[in-house]
């Protein structure tokens, strides 16, 4: 059978909880390789027919068909097909608030990358549905993400290893997030987030940490700077109109912080995406 590739690569994100950074399904040359690469999201291929080999951490799995591997952020990986029987994959590239916890509760560990379950043409079919809803508007990447969750759902039932028990302080790191994408506009601190959830902002920091890998802190800043991107490009709004509209009192503390994450100042960013539109 002849190779295909199809995919499709999101420009940029929505602040929404879940993100698909990528989709799409190929069939693949006899020994072709990816790698060493390193992402800055979580990958996740569903093996539908043929085998290929996946390196990481200095250990290669086999993975053939109704097998599933995944790729964890900021690791470098390589995978090939192999060369006289090789794989047809579908994959989902993804980040987001939920994306962690989520995983925890498949059967994915870090040190058991490649997983199998019995639910491989029910994967195909969920992850061939989000490539299919792919596109440049709000309403597609939200339907990516429906299937997302979907997707993961499915990993979550059909795991072996989990109880799939309540997380209490991933619960409060949602409805922490909820609250922030709610209300960061009304210059919101840290304490009014932890007050709404009837917590210590230590404790808030604890759970963001286990949970997020960030503070509660950089989470809202970079909840901003990233409504301040929208507004950047979309808008002719002055720095100091979108700096007070997404929660910053002090329009000079927000270039600061815009150009710490960026590494680049608000006016910059505008000019550099006019210039791009011209």
């Amino acid at each position: 059978m002849d190779s295909f590739k199809f995919s499709y690569k999101m420009e940029k994100e929505d602040n929404i909880l879940m993100n698909v950074y990528s989709s799409g399904y190929q069939k693949c040359e006899g020994g072709y390789a990816m790698g060493p690469i390193i992402r800055n999201h979580y990958l996740i291929h569903h093996v539908v027919s043929g085998k290929g080999y996946y390196t990481v951490n200095h250990q290669t799995y086999e993975v053939c068909q109704g097998d599933t591997f995944i790729i964890y952020p900021d690791e470098v990986v390589s995978y090939c097909a192999d060369k006289l029987d090789p794989w047809e994959y579908y994959w989902v590239g993804f980040s987001g608030a939920d994306a962690k916890a989520l995983l925890k509760q498949t059967d994915f560990q870090k040190k058991h990358p490649v997983i199998r379950t019995l639910c491989s043409e029910e994967l195909k079919q969920t992850l061939l549905n989000i490539y299919h809803c792919s596109g440049t508007e709000l309403y597609h990447h939200v339907s990516m993400a429906g299937y997302l969750f979907l997707f993961l759902s499915i990993l979550i039932r059909c795991s072996q290893t989990h109880d799939h028990g309540v997380d209490i302080s991933m619960e409060y790191v949602r409805q922490a997030v909820n609250f922030i994408s709610e209300h960061y506009e009304q210059h919101i601190t840290i304490t009014d987030v932890a007050d709404h959830l009837g917590i210590s902002r230590s404790h808030l920091y604890r759970v963001f940490i286990k949970n997020m890998a960030q503070s509660p802190k950089e989470y809202l800043e970079h909840y901003r700077v990233k409504q301040g991107c929208v507004l950047l490009e979309k808008t002719s709004m002055t720095i100091n109109e979108i700096s007070n509209l997404i929660g910053y009192t002090d329009p000079l503390h927000f270039s600061k912080v815009f150009k710490k994450q960026l590494g680049i100042s608000p006016k910059g960013y505008r000019k550099t995406k006019i210039k791009r539109q011209m």
